[in-house]
Parts: C-alpha cells; sequence; structure tokens
C-alpha cells in the first residue's frame, strides 16, 4: 500500500538522521529542572491549572497541570531562557513570564485577571514569543476554548476570529471554505505542528480539501496568523495562516471518554490519553474520535468521520528529543449533485438583466427529486439535489518526524521529515436526480502525494539578534483513474508530478530591554517539473523536464514597540507572497466519450501579493481590558485564472485552461477587544470591515468587481461565565 510505503519511509529516514546528530554531537549530560506552586491573585493555590513551558532556543513544548494543592514541575531541563505560561481552567486567570533557568530552581507561578487567555505565540516568526514582542497580527484558540464551546471541527473554533469568514455550504462533511481577510480560500496556508500540511490533488494545490473533515480531536491550540507569512511558510500563505499544535502529553496518565448527541442525528464520541514516563522524559498524547451525522441537514445526507490524532516525544538527551506524529482521518459522505433548472424554472428569469437567485422550496425539491410534479413559483434556480446513490469516501494520512538538537543555550538545529497521502473515491450510481447519470455505477478516484524534508537552524548573533535559515525540499504527486486500482495505460489515467527547492533566513533582533522588535525574512523558492504519465501518447506535455518554470522571491518584515508604563504596543508588517501553481494546473487535462482536452500550462508563474498591514494593542485596567485595532491592505498583483477562452497561438494547443492574470484587491479593518471583569468572567467582541474588489469582472459579461462570498461587515461576541463547577459559554 502507497500509505505503508510513505510512513515507513518517513520513519527510516528520521531514525538515520536522528542516528548520525547522535553520533556527531556533544551531549550535555546535566539536566536542571523546574518546579513551584500556581497561584490566584489572593496567594491561593490553583488546581488543575494549565502549564506551558517553551525552549526559546529550541522551541520545545512542554505541558502540565497542576496538582490539587497547585504544585507543578518540570524535570530533566536543558539549561537556558525558557517562556513559562500558566490558566486558570475556566478562569479569566492568566499570567506568562521570561524565565532563566540553570539548576534546580523554583518559581511560583502567580495568576492576574486577564483578558487574554494566552499570552505565548509561536507562528509569528516559528519560534516563541510573548504578545508584546510581536509585530504581526495573529489570535489562537486554545483547547479550553475549543472544549467549552464544544468546537469539534478546525473551522468552526476559527469562526468568530477577527478578519476571518468560515463558510459550511450544507452541513457536515460538506465544501467548508476559510478566507482571511477578503481573499480565497487558496490564499490560507494550513500548517500542523508548524509545518506546511496541503492537498497535492486540489486543484490549487491548498488545504481547502482537508478543512470539512479536520476534526479537533488532540488539538491543544489553533493560531491564526492575519496577512503575508511566505517567506517563513511557503506557499499559500497570501492572507494568513492556520497553525495547528497538537498536545504534548506529559505528566501522570490521563485519559478523558466523551459520548454525546444533537441535532441532525448527530453522535459524538471521543477517547483520549496522555501521560509521560521516567519524569516525563517519553511523553505521549492520542485521541480517537468518531463523529456520526446520521440524517443531515434534509435527513438524507449521512457523514460519518473517523480519526486518530497522536504525538509522541522522547528525550535522548537533554537538549535533544525525537518527536513523532500521526494524524489519520477517513470520511465517507452522501453525494449532491449541482444546482440545475428546467424550463418552468428558467421562465422566472428575466431574459436580460439581473437575476435574483430564488432556491426552489424544500418541499417541492424533494418532489422533484422523486421525479414528480413540482410547483416551480417564483423559484429562478433548483439548489443541491441529494443522491442518494452517490458518495464521496476518502482518506488522509499524515506522518511526521522532528528530530531537535540544542547545541548549546544560542545554538538549535531541527530536521523534519513529512509525509501526506490523500485518497477521494467517488462513487455513482444511476439513481440520482441529475442530468448526467450514469446507466450503471462507476466509480474514480483522485489521489495526491506530497514529501516535505526542512532542515533549520537558529543561532544567536551577539545580545540583540536571533537568526534562523533553512532549506526545504518539497515533491508532490497527483493521480487520478476510473475504477479501483490505477493502469498507466487506462485511456482515463493521469500521473502528474513537480518538486521543489527552497531556502529562506531570519532575523529577529530586540532592543531597548525588548520593548522594540524588528524582525526581516527572505526566501527563494524553485520548481522542477518531471514529464506526466497521461493515457493519451500524444499529451502536448513531452519534455517539460526541460523547462525552467519562474522562481518564486519573498520578503517580509515586522516592527513592534511596546510601552511598558501605558501598556500600549504599535506593531506595523508588510511583505510579499506566493502560492505556487499545483500539479495540475501546470498538467491539467480531461477525458470524456474518448476525447482528451488539456487546461494546464506547465510555465505559470507562481500568483504573487504585497501586503502591508498596521495597528495598536492597548492594555487597561491591569490588563483586565483588551483592545485592538488593525488596518491591512492587500494587493493581489498576479494569480492564476481559467479563461474560457485563451489567446490564440497558444504553445499547448489549448483552447481554454490556466493562465496568469491580474488578481484584485483587499482592503479593511479589524476591532477586537477582551473584558475579564472578574475572575470568572470572560467576554470576547471583534468587528472587522472588508472590501475586496477584482481587477476583472466577478459576474461574466457585467462590469461588478465585488469579490463574491466575502462580507463586509462581521462581528462576533463569546463570552464565558463559570459559577461553581458550571461554566456557560455563549457566542
Amino acid at each position: 500500500m502507497p500509505v505503508s510505503r510513505n510512513i515507513a519511509l518517513v520513519l527510516t529516514r528520521s531514525l538515520a538522521i536522528a542516528a548520525l546528530a547522535l553520533t556527531l554531537s556533544t551531549v550535555n549530560a546535566m539536566a536542571d529542572s523546574l518546579s513551584g506552586h500556581v497561584l490566584d491573585p489572593q496567594g491561593r493555590a490553583v488546581p488543575r491549572a494549565s502549564i506551558r513551558l517553551i525552549d526559546r532556543s529550541g522551541s520545545t513544548l512542554r505541558a502540565g497541570i497542576s496538582s490539587a494543592e497547585g504544585a507543578y514541575a518540570f524535570q530533566g531541563l536543558p539549561p537556558g531562557e525558557y517562556l513559562v505560561e500558566a490558566t486558570a481552567a475556566s478562569d479569566a486567570l492568566t499570567m506568562s513570564q521570561r524565565i532563566l533557568i540553570f539548576g534546580n530552581q523554583t518559581e511560583d507561578l502567580r495568576l492576574v485577571i486577564s483578558g487574554r487567555s494566552t499570552t505565548i505565540l509561536v507562528t509569528a516568526s516559528d519560534a516563541p514569543q510573548s504578545v508584546e514582542e510581536i509585530g504581526k497580527a495573529i489570535d489562537v484558540v486554545d483547547s479550553g476554548q475549543i472544549a467549552l464551546r464544544d468546537n469539534f471541527s478546525i473551522p468552526e473554533a476559527l469562526r468568530d476570529l477577527p478578519g476571518v469568514r468560515v463558510k459550511t455550504l450544507e452541513g457536515p462533511g460538506s465544501t467548508t471554505t476559510i478566507k482571511s481577510r477578503g481573499l480565497r480560500t487558496e490564499d490560507t496556508a494550513v500548517l500542523i505542528d508548524g509545518i506546511r500540511f496541503r492537498d497535492a490533488a486540489s486543484p490549487k494545490g491548498d488545504a481547502s480539501a482537508f478543512l470539512e473533515d479536520m476534526v479537533t480531536a488532540d488539538t491543544d491550540r489553533i493560531e491564526f496568523l492575519r496577512g503575508s507569512g511566505s517567506s517563513l511558510y511557503g506557499s499559500h500563505a497570501l492572507g494568513g495562516v492556520v497553525n495547528i499544535t497538537s498536545k504534548s502529553g506529559g505528566g501522570s496518565p490521563h485519559g478523558q471518554i466523551l459520548s454525546e448527541g444533537g441535532g441532525l442525528g448527530l453522535f459524538r464520541n471521543l477517547f483520549s490519553i496522555g501521560g509521560g514516563v521516567a519524569e516525563d522524559r517519553l511523553t505521549y498524547s492520542d485521541t480517537f474520535s468518531q463523529l456520526n451525522t446520521f440524517r443531515g441537514v434534509r435527513k438524507d445526507t449521512p457523514y460519518k468521520n473517523t480519526s486518530n490524532q497522536g504525538t509522541a516525544r522522547y528525550d535522548i538527551a537533554p537538549g535533544m528529543s525525537v518527536t513523532g506524529r500521526l494524524w489519520y482521518v477517513h470520511h465517507h459522505v452522501t453525494s449532491t449533485e449541482s444546482p440545475t433548472f428546467t424550463s418552468a424554472v428558467l421562465a422566472n428569469s428575466p431574459s436580460t438583466g439581473e437575476v435574483r437567485a430564488i432556491a426552489l422550496p424544500i418541499d417541492q425539491l424533494e418532489l422533484f427529486e422523486r421525479g414528480q410534479t413540482f410547483n416551480a413559483g417564483s423559484a429562478t434556480f433548483i439548489p443541491n439535489q441529494i443522491d442518494p446513490d452517490g458518495r464521496r469516501v476518502g482518506y488522509f494520512l499524515s506522518g511526521g518526524v522532528t528530530f531537535d538538537h540544542r547545541v548549546t543555550a544560542g545554538t538549535t538545529y531541527r530536521i523534519v521529515v513529512q509525509s501526506v497521502t490523500t485518497k477521494r473515491d467517488y462513487v455513482d450510481g444511476p439513481l440520482g436526480p441529475g442530468s448526467f447519470e450514469p446507466l450503471t455505477e462507476t466509480e474514480s478516484q483522485i489521489n495526491g502525494y506530497t514529501t516535505l524534508v526542512k532542515a533549520e537552524a537558529e543561532q544567536r548573533a551577539g545580545p540583540y539578534n536571533r537568526v534562523t535559515f533553512g532549506y526545504e525540499f518539497e515533491r508532490e504527486r497527483y493521480d487520478s483513474f476510473s475504477g479501483a486500482d490505477y493502469s498507466a495505460t487506462a485511456p482515463d489515467s493521469v500521473e502528474l508530478k513537480q518538486r521543489s527547492h527552497a531556502f529562506y533566513a531570519q532575523d529577529r533582533v530586540s532592543l531597548a530591554d525588548g520593548r522594540l522588535q524588528v524582525t526581516a525574512a527572505g526566501r527563494i523558492q524553485t520548481f522542477r517539473l518531471n514529464e506526466p504519465t497521461i493515457g493519451d501518447p500524444f499529451h502536448p506535455y513531452a519534455n517539460v523536464s526541460a523547462l525552467t518554470p519562474p522562481t518564486a522571491y519573498t520578503g517580509d518584515g515586522s516592527i513592534a514597540y511596546f510601552f511598558v508604563q501605558s501598556g500600549t504596543k504599535i506593531r506595523a508588517h508588510v511583505g510579499n507572497s506566493f502560492r505556487a501553481p499545483s500539479a495540475y494546473e501546470r498538467y491539467g487535462n480531461y477525458y470524456f466519450s474518448g476525447f482528451y482536452g488539456y487546461n494546464g500550462d506547465p510555465t505559470l508563474s507562481p500568483e504573487r501579493a504585497v501586503a502591508v498591514d498596521g495597528g495598536i494593542d492597548q492594555n487597561l485596567y491591569g490588563s483586565k481590558v483588551q483592545v485592538s485595532a488593525t488596518w491591512f491592505y492587500t494587493n493581489l498583483q498576479q494569480i492564476i485564472r481559467y479563461l474560457n477562452v485563451l489567446p490564440a497561438g497558444d504553445p499547448f494547443g489549448r483552447f481554454d485552461g490556466y493562465a496568469n492574470g491580474g488578481g484584485g484587491i483587499a482592503r479593511g479593518a479589524e476591532f477586537s477587544a477582551r473584558f475579564a471583569p472578574a475572575a470568572r468572567t470572560r467576554v470576547e467582541t471583534s468587528y472587522t470591515f472588508t472590501n475586496s474588489e477584482s481587477k476583472s469582472p466577478t459576474i461574466t459579461g457585467t462590469n461588478y468587481t465585488d469579490v463574491l462570498g466575502v462580507s463586509r461587515h462581521k462581528f462576533s461576541a463569546a463570552v464565558t461565565q463559570t459559577v461553581g463547577r458550571l461554566t456557560v459559554a455563549y457566542d
């Protein structure tokens, strides 16, 4: 099986890398510790508080929970600088501070009432920073918020964040989009534990096809960086970056069993375990989740999701560790047909001018689906119809291994290997109401494979600079075919491949006792093509391996200054970003009734955007109130469009297909406020104004340029109140 081969390859390479590093490295055998108590503002012990300890040099995360007496302890720590954060469960109490650990150290963590639940973030610069140090717009949803609001999907957990538009079309398991700052869903990059996660089988090469199946099973937190992020995270980070962080485990063995149900015939079961062995030298966390929607929005659209997410870390020695991660999702959902028309429905539309979108009522839609006479009324279209013998079945599997080594207090490197396998099987029979139903059951598959190898080093250069530099190699493969098995000789079988190499660097400068933070980063990414395997021996993509696709160049800079006495931070961020053409966009083709058509262009340039934003963050009343305002502007300089008619003389003989073209502009403002009027009350609100315009009409044949599906105004509010052991969450 391709899945087992990929995972075996990942593990073999990673273990070899770890063994080599262990042989060549000098390991400091001395280990330090940090212990103490978590206290509330009155000095009382806080049980069940969540504590996170992050090595500022190695980015290694350790997590724990205080005991019934409020005690905590971390053992086996290499000496150096750390950030520690503690949060009381269900309360508006939190703290964070920088700690220098040398020897066995004791430090009590005193919580304060704060509107912000999380104060240490990683995604802004691919390294741990406090919120005061960050010059970019970033928000976080932690596991406590996810649990209180019962968000069982990643997109749902992001819905309340400023600048983010989440849309699900037909209920659980259906198409889901995340649009950041008025841009497209493919303009948001998705990371798992800081590593790019995308689907080579997607027409855009992004993670959008994964979104409806990504559940919050073993999720510790989700960070959302708004704005450009390609200099650090590569392709697709034009509008934002979603970083999903896995639970790290540790502490005494613990677990959870959850079972719940609700509307749409929904049942969810979850089983999780975690803990540590040998004073947390080995830590582990794993969650099995099953989500069933037996009826769905219209009773006959069931959805099933079975997921397992797990992480394990082994400390080879103080400052040296190897971490393995596995994320598996299997899904099954009933298909629906695309919107359609009949003569009675078309009669309700004017012959010229705008047509108002009026859907056929549900009761009449059900008659249409059964082939019975229905009343069109004033409807101008027939919405998606349930296909009783159509379904999508598939899975994705992501496995990765990371080797971290802190050579000295100022020198760290890490090596990452990750593999992502995608399989989607589309089955359709003759019973559906669609206009193009097959005579017998048909089956088609679309599969994707990506392998990423990343090597990164961080060096402290003097008292003010931290320099990061790295290299990435990525390869992807896309294949599609009919039936259960792939055959290179089948007329409709396709196999497409491409590779890329990237070099990037970043310098973080800290001045004025840490109040002034300046960050600059840059990236160069090149692409190499492989000749595709297509059933048509006369396809136009022969010898494409001799072509040199355009290189992607990106740069990024941010600055932040924190006024300690007033609690004010001003920040600014500017950068350009890119989206690499997918394998399908480079070689895309189709086969229908013995005819081959081609729509890909191997010479496509990457999509490019320039973005700038600036803002102010203000702490009031001892951090009980925190307000933020951000202005943003993004110019999509060049995108990849699908043109129905290409200019004459296309080098690949295409009539229609993918081509580079002008993009658009998105600008607006984001406002948010967090209040903690009492120790057990938290209120969060946000408002976003977005104005997105395309450089070409978004409705054919008109001068209408507003981007569809983007809300100009968005408001959200969330309130959490704890009374005794009861917590009520409203959003």
